[in-house]
């Protein structure tokens, strides 16, 4: 029988994605699982009548577990911690063949593949969830497009028209060195990833893309900087949710934290996109019932600052857009920043006689995740403790705020080229 400090701890578990581990009474893992709702899979297995599952929990003593951003982190996270304890019972639950791993081939342009079985290939693994896998695969080659024809051919591949592949890496003709070294690094950059350092690398890539920055080689540094964008929109949004769930969420969840005394239907979100100061450019998204509307989108080419000043440039944003009283107002305002971005949002419609709710996101110390900047309250409040559907609208909203910024900015830069 499980005691009822464990049984304690399970009721008090958070909805949401994450890794949870059972230990014995030496401390030692003897089952290591992942879910995309870590207090319903652990409350299931309360009431399971599978004997193998009922032998793991008798043999447990301590319960741990690990909020992560999403199910695709999850997974990862999940074969990192099989593969360094090898818990006896993830042995027992699931044969060794059953597993998943992601093949990498030796040769000249590296093909990635799944398999159950090992030989002399390049391996990570072993994960548990053969169809979330395939869906983590799918979007990493959104953003690193590798090879997966079985034959060399003449003619670019259906996957090179639709951005899955660099096309040359297929092609009978041998690539050139630029090329095979481009391709050669999408694949290490997904070993990497898969492998947990999924931090570090994005770490890696903003460096690079500040030293190109600096170099003048802007083009290259919006390259890298929309990788890494893409990748944490990835991280950030691997969750399906319900529109019923989110508007539920957003109505009354989020309202209730903020003390707002009415439903929040209408959100606009904001961030500021620039290098060195250059071609600084502000996005506004629109989402109303928790879906984007582009017809409230607007976009702002800054006009009074030509230095790095993200907090001034949002003034300039926020002024110039609240001077449309013939554009509806939101019930909410989300700021891609921290407590300076917040202030400045604050004083501003303070200034102009607006009442409207204002919270900003920024990284924690770490970067290791986001949190919420709530006028008012001393500390930021991290993401994981709202809702799973709170929690992703407003990371889906700063996401596409960013995005928005982006696309404006690029455009921007690339006139004085054309």
């Amino acid at each position: 029988m499980l005691n009822s400090t464990l049984k304690e701890q399970i009721r008090k578990l958070p909805p949401d994605s994450g890794i949870y581990i059972f230990k014995d009474s030496r401390h030692k893992p003897i089952y290591v699982g992942k879910a995309s709702n870590l207090k319903n899979r652990l409350n299931s297995y309360l009431r399971t009548d599978d004997p193998r599952i009922k032998k793991m929990i008798d043999s447990a003593n301590i319960l741990k577990f690990i909020e992560t951003e999403s199910d695709i982190e999850a997974l990862i996270l999940e074969s990192q911690l099989i593969k360094k304890f090898r818990p006896q019972f993830n042995i027992v639950m699931r044969d060794d063949k059953q597993y998943f791993f992601v093949g990498f081939t030796k040769n000249e342009m590296p093909r990635i593949y799944l398999t159950h079985q090992l030989n002399g290939d390049k391996y990570i693994g072993p994960f548990t969830d053969g169809s979330a896998l395939k869906t983590t695969l799918r979007f990493l080659r959104s953003v690193f497009p590798y090879c997966t024809c079985t034959q060399s051919h003449h003619n670019y591949c259906l996957n090179y028209h639709i951005g899955k592949c660099l096309g040359f890496c297929c092609l009978k003709s041998s690539p050139s060195g630029k090329d095979r070294k481009n391709y050669l690094n999408n694949i290490k950059s997904i070993e990497k990833i898969l492998s947990g350092k999924k931090n570090s690398f994005v770490k890696e890539l903003r460096k690079e893309a500040d030293d190109f920055a600096k170099k003048d080689n802007f083009e290259k540094a919006i390259e890298l900087r929309d990788k890494i964008t893409k990748l944490e929109r990835i991280f950030r949004n691997a969750k399906i949710i319900k529109n019923s769930d989110i508007l539920k969420a957003h109505r009354s969840g989020l309202g209730s934290l903020l003390k707002m005394s009415k439903p929040i239907i209408k959100i606009e979100g904001y961030d500021v996109s620039n290098i060195q100061g250059l071609h600084a450019t502000g996005s506004m998204v629109t989402f109303v019932d928790g879906q984007p509307n582009k017809n409230f989108y607007r976009k702002f080419k800054i006009q009074t600052k030509n230095t790095p000043d993200d907090t001034a440039m949002l003034k300039e944003i926020l002024e110039r857009r609240f001077r449309h009283s013939e554009w509806p107002f939101p019930d909410l305002i989300l700021i891609d920043g921290g407590k300076g971005q917040v202030s400045t949002a604050v004083k501003v419609l303070k200034k102009m006689s607006i009442k409207i709710q204002v919270i900003g996101m920024s990284k924690n110390e770490r970067h290791m995740g986001h949190q919420l900047i709530i006028p008012g309250r001393k500390t930021p409040l991290p993401l994981t403790k709202l809702s799973p559907a709170d929690k992703n609208l407003l990371l889906t909203i700063d996401s596409e705020a960013h995005r928005f910024a982006i696309e404006y900015y690029r455009k921007l830069h690339r006139k004085p080229f054309r």
